[in-house]
């Protein structure tokens, strides 16, 4: 198997996991059974969201002046917002009904208070972080962060994988950021697993600096885990060629996902971001296995933690070319799939056999060149 590199510090992590018993009472809609996850009725929705509007208006008017200083988790827009969902929102509606009551909740909020604000506030049954891990992104850091931001994010871990420019400074103009700076680089997929033991968060967020993805992009993946879904993944499906002209690391992870009994999954993996993961599953199958994303998933379906395709945003073409990650049997692709490799290799050695196959070869055939 590949060696990575691993350092002391990430046996103990900074603060011990609690689930979810660091709740923010009083914040959260309730979430009971499916029926609490339905879309809010159109035909209703229209009058709810001019409601939430004129409760932002008013809400606005009282904001004080330091307001805009503070981090959104701790803001009185955030508070104020998940207090009037909890009023007046009786069944927690899907994450793009929520984006639309939270859009016209703030725009009512930054009239009152006089304020532009483009911030995201979201009734969270539970805390959230970030991590993000950088490695010489002093062109797009910046702007990840920015919004990260923007999402009710009590912290962002941002772990400087041996950069050599400019991202240090660029990233200590945020406040929310949390830095770990490491001169020489960790190993591929590292940094996730350090900056992971810096976090007790109940839900973690994990993303790159090299893409900047909009913040309406990334809530759905801190909102579905704060479900209670266990992992959120990026939905890379409608990106993907057909089976016949898919590369090989495409077929690893259709293939551990299809014996694993989750065919559903497809191609979809840990090893691509923005992804958001439990705090309890992280705990559960160890910080130190998020070093090999694959094996991490292949761990945690095994031991039957739910994982959800959450909805597509495009990393594909925004992902940064580099020498190591481009061209035919790249550096990056032959660690990708020993990654998947060392995943098997962990499953079998825990005992672990495969579930037997319920599918035909055509049914097999039509699933796997599904878009």
């Amino acid at each position: 198997m590949r060696k990575r590199s691993r350092k002391s510090m990430l046996a103990p992590a900074r603060r011990k996991r609690g689930g979810r018993r660091a709740r923010q009472r009083g914040y959260a809609i309730s979430v009971r059974g499916s029926a609490a996850m339905m879309p809010v009725n159109r035909a209703e929705e229209g009058p709810l969201l001019e409601a939430a509007r004129q409760a932002g208006l008013l809400a606005g008017a009282c904001a004080m002046p330091e307001e805009a200083e503070v981090l959104l988790h701790e803001s009185q827009l955030q508070r104020t917002f998940a207090d009037w969902c909890a009023a007046h929102v009786k069944k927690r509606p899907d994450i793009q009904a929520m984006l639309r009551l939270s859009r016209s909740y703030t725009s009512g909020y930054a009239q009152g208070s006089g304020r532009k604000d483009n911030r995201i506030p979201l009734p969270l049954a539970g805390s959230a972080a970030a991590v993000v891990c950088a490695s010489n992104e002093e062109d797009t850091l910046g702007k990840v962060l920015q919004q990260l931001e923007r999402l009710p994010l009590r912290e962002v871990i941002v772990v400087l994988n041996g950069c050599r420019d400019q991202s240090y400074p660029v990233a200590r103009k945020h406040r929310i950021a949390s830095l770990l700076h490491f001169p020489d680089r960790l190993g591929h997929d590292v940094g996730r697993s350090v900056g992971a033991a810096m976090t007790s968060a109940d839900t973690v967020l994990f993303t790159d600096g090299d893409v900047a993805i909009s913040a309406e992009e990334l809530a759905p993946f801190i909102y579905k885990v704060d479900e209670g879904v266990d992992a959120a993944l990026n939905d890379l499906n409608p990106y993907l060629p057909l089976f016949a002209q898919q590369d090989e690391v495409t077929r690893c992870k259709s293939f551990l996902n299809t014996v694993l009994g989750h065919p559903e999954l497809g191609a979809n993996s840990l090893t691509a971001v923005p992804h958001a993961l439990a705090g309890h599953l992280i705990a559960d199958i160890g910080i130190g296995q998020l070093m090999v994303p694959p094996k991490a998933q292949a761990l945690a379906l095994a031991k039957g933690y739910r994982f959800a395709l959450v909805k597509p945003v495009d990393v594909i073409t925004a992902n940064r070319k580099r020498p190591g990650n481009t061209g035919a049997g790249n550096a990056v692709a032959d660690l990708i799939i020993g990654d998947h490799a060392e995943a098997l290799h962990a499953l079998l050695g825990t005992g672990w056999t495969p579930p037997s196959s319920a599918g035909s070869r055509v049914e097999v055939a039509l699933r796997r060149n599904a878009r």
